[in-house]
């Protein structure tokens, strides 16, 4: 098979990928890293879990959306089309489904079943990115104990209190300075 269909098949497989997990995605693409991990790493083998975990951090670091990861997970595997290509084929199905719906939603926004899908929708967002936050943390902490007591006093930091990441960002910046993680 030659370099331009061996392209194409990949530039077909990413863009199939994104477009239907587009349309299946609760709470965005932060809710939908442990569905993105699985098929980067375990089961196409583009990459293994520590670059995935460094192209997520690299995404984040870049002011933009959340979503700024899959087009950089694209460029990784195919170069500047796969990150084009990737981008658009996340946005573009949800971003059509939401316009025509939207209209539905609000139309229907006094009715207990749409009430009781909306309540029911808020914690399967929050399981979704704790799962995320999980499967980063595998991938991220390498096993150290201490990398894992950090990773999970943060969490825990966060559910109790109002504390801006950014101190939390800080702490773990000068804990890997003083070689402590």
């Amino acid at each position: 098979m030659d370099q331009a269909a061996m392209n194409s098949g990949l530039l077909l497989n990413l863009i199939s990928y994104f477009a239907l997990l587009s349309l299946i995605s609760f709470g965005g693409v932060s809710a939908s890293l442990p569905e993105i991990h699985r098929y980067f790493v375990e089961q196409q083998h583009w990459m293994g879990s520590e670059e995935f975990a460094r192209l997520f951090g690299i995404a984040n670091a870049a002011p933009g959306p959340n979503m700024m990861v899959v087009g950089v997970l694209g460029y990784q595997v195919a170069g500047p089309a796969g990150a084009i290509l990737s981008f658009v084929a996340m946005a573009l199905p949800s971003s059509i489904l939401a316009y025509y719906l939207g209209g539905i939603w609000q139309r229907f926004r006094d009715r207990p079943w749409r009430i009781a899908t909306q309540a029911g929708l808020a914690p399967l967002t929050i399981g979704l990115l704790l799962a995320s936050g999980y499967v980063l943390t595998l991938t991220a902490d390498h096993g150290s104990w201490v990398a894992y007591a950090i990773s999970g006093c943060t969490v825990l930091l966060f559910m109790a209190t109002r504390i801006h990441p950014l101190w939390c960002l800080g702490a773990g910046a000068l804990l890997g300075v003083f070689g402590w993680v």
